[in-house]
C-alpha cells in the first residue's frame, strides 16, 4: 500500500508496504521513477532497513490499506527512517544526473545500498552475500522455493567450509559439480543441474552487486548433460479408485495421507497449494479459485463431482481441519501408503549421473512423490479428451513445454493402443 510519494528533481519515490502473511512479519519496499518524454523508468525494491520490518505490531487496517498506528513514538522515528530514505534516493539520483553520463535506476538503488551499508566490496563474506541475497529476494519466494535454497546452502557448505567469494571459479563451480554431487551425492544430472541453476543466481547477484572485483566468470561455468526425459510416473485410473477404496480405519496417519493426495489428483495442484484447497473462503458452490504458492498466479478449479464428494468428505471427517504434515513426511507416508495399495510393479530406467548411464529397478511406490498427484490429474484430464489449454488453465501451467512434462505414458499405455496396429482381420 502506498505510504508516502514524493516527486522531485525528476525522481519518484514510493513507499510499499507487503500485505502481512500469516508467521511473518511485512516488509517495505521501494518503488523509484521517472517520467521523461521518451520514455519511463521503474524499479521497485526492498529498502534493506530492518528496522523498518518491525512495524508489524503497530499496524492498523484502514480502507483496506496497511497503515503504521498514528500518534505513537513509534510512528515518529519510522516516518524519520522513510524520509532519510527518500532525501538519500533523490540525492543520488541528482548526483548521477550531475555527471551527464548515462546511468540506470538500478544504479542509483545499487549506490543507495552502498552508502546504507548494505554492501561493502572489499570486506564483504559469502556468508554476507548470501544473507544479502535472500533479503533481497525471498519476499518473492514461495515456501518451497525456501527450502531449495536452504538445502543449497547446506550442500555448498557440505563440500567446503568457510567459502570465500574470490575462490568461486570455474575450477570451484567444476569440483563441486563432478566431486561432491557426482561423486559422493550420486545425484542424476538433472537434479545437479537444478542446483547449479540455483546457484548460478546467487552468482549473478553477486556480479550485479559489484562484490566482488573482477566479477565471477559465471557464464563460462557448465552445466552436466541431461537425459531428455527423467523418469516419472502418473497413476492410472483404476489405481487412484484402488486409493480412494483402501480401508484405513485403523491407519489414521495414511488416511490423511491418502486425502491430501487425493486433493492434488482432483485439482491438479501442488502440495504446498493443499491449505488454500480446503480454505472455504476460496470455494464456491462450482469452482475453487486460489493464488498458486509457487508462482503467485490465480487459478480456478472446476468442482466437479468427485471434486465435490471429496471436499465433502473431508469437511465432515476433519471439522477442525485436516491436518497438513511437511512435504518430506508426506512423501516419506505416502509411499508408504502405495506399498500397502499394492503398487509393486518394478520400472526399469536410466539415470545420468556424471556421463555415467546408470540402469536402475525400482518398486512402483518408491517412484511416487507429492508431485505425482499433479502429474496425475494433468495425464488422466488429457486421456478424458479435455483439450490441453483447458488443462493448464486449471493446472496453472504458462507454456505446453511444462505442460508437456507433467503427461507421462508408459509401456502398457503404448501396448495397449497398439494391440489392434496392422490387424488385417480387424478389417
Amino acid at each position: 500500500m502506498a505510504k508516502l510519494t514524493i516527486k522531485k528533481n525528476g525522481l519518484n519515490v514510493n513507499f510499499y508496504l507487503s500485505s502481512p502473511k500469516a508467521k511473518t512479519q511485512s516488509s517495505l519496499y521501494v518503488s523509484i521513477s521517472t517520467k521523461k518524454k521518451s520514455k519511463s523508468e521503474r524499479l521497485r525494491f526492498p529498502s534493506g532497513e530492518s528496522f523498518l520490518t518491525s512495524y508489524t505490531h503497530f499496524r492498523e487496517r484502514k480502507g483496506g490499506k496497511d497503515l503504521v498506528r498514528r500518534h505513537t513514538p513509534f510512528e515518529i522515528e519510522y516516518r524519520n527512517q522513510l524520509h532519510n530514505i527518500r532525501d538519500t534516493l533523490i540525492k543520488i539520483h541528482t548526483e548521477l544526473s550531475g555527471k551527464n553520463e548515462s546511468f540506470t535506476l538500478d544504479n542509483v538503488r545499487d549506490e543507495y545500498y552502498s552508502r546504507a551499508g548494505l554492501i561493502e566490496t572489499q570486506t564483504i563474506t559469502f556468508d554476507g552475500a548470501w544473507l544479502l541475497f535472500l533479503s533481497g529476494t525471498q519476499s518473492v519466494w514461495g515456501v518451497a522455493t525456501r527450502q531449495h535454497f536452504n538445502a543449497l546452502y547446506a550442500h555448498l557448505t557440505a563440500f567446503k567450509e568457510n567459502i570465500q567469494l574470490n575462490e568461486i571459479n570455474e575450477t570451484f563451480w567444476n569440483d563441486w559439480r563432478d566431486k561432491y554431487f557426482v561423486a559422493i551425492k550420486k545425484f542424476s544430472n538433472n537434479s545437479i543441474n537444478k542446483n547449479l541453476k540455483k546457484f548460478k543466481q546467487f552468482l549473478h547477484f553477486v556480479n550485479r552487486k559489484e562484490m566482488i572485483t573482477p566479477a565471477i566468470k559465471v557464464n563460462e561455468f557448465k552445466y552436466l548433460d541431461e537425459l531428455q526425459t527423467p523418469f516419472k510416473i502418473a497413476l492410472k485410473l483404476h489405481e487412484v479408485e484402488t486409493l480412494l477404496n483402501l480401508d484405513l480405519t485403523n491407519n489414521t496417519r495414511l488416511e490423511r495421507v491418502r486425502d491430501l493426495f487425493a486433493l492434488e489428483i482432483f485439482t491438479g495442484q501442488r502440495f504446498s497449494d493443499i491449505p488454500k484447497l480446503i480454505d472455504k473462503n476460496n470455494i464456491s458452490d462450482t469452482s475453487i479459485t486460489i493464488y498458486q504458492q509457487k508462482t503467485n498466479e490465480q487459478v480456478t478449479i472446476p468442482m466437479h463431482p468427485q471434486l465435490k464428494k471429496h471436499l465433502k468428505n473431508i469437511f465432515k471427517k476433519y471439522p477442525e481441519g485436516l491436518p497438513i504434515i511437511t512435504n518430506q513426511k508426506f512423501n516419506e507416508y505416502l509411499k508408504d501408503l502405495c506399498k500397502l495399495a499394492g503398487f509393486t510393479q518394478q520400472h526399469s530406467f536410466i539415470r545420468l549421473v556424471g556421463k555415467n548411464k546408470i540402469k536402475h529397478l525400482e518398486f512402483r511406490y518408491d517412484l511416487i512423490s507429492s508431485h505425482t498427484g499433479r502429474r496425475t490429474f494433468c495425464t488422466l484430464a488429457l486421456a478424458e479428451g479435455l483439450k490441453a489449454e483447458l488443462i493448464m488453465k486449471v493446472s496453472g501451467h504458462q507454456s505446453y513445454e511444462q505442460f508437456a512434462q507433467y503427461v507421462k505414458v508408459d509401456d502398457a499405455d503404448v501396448q495397449n493402443e497398439f494391440k489392434d496396429f496392422m490387424n488385417t482381420k480387424k478389417k
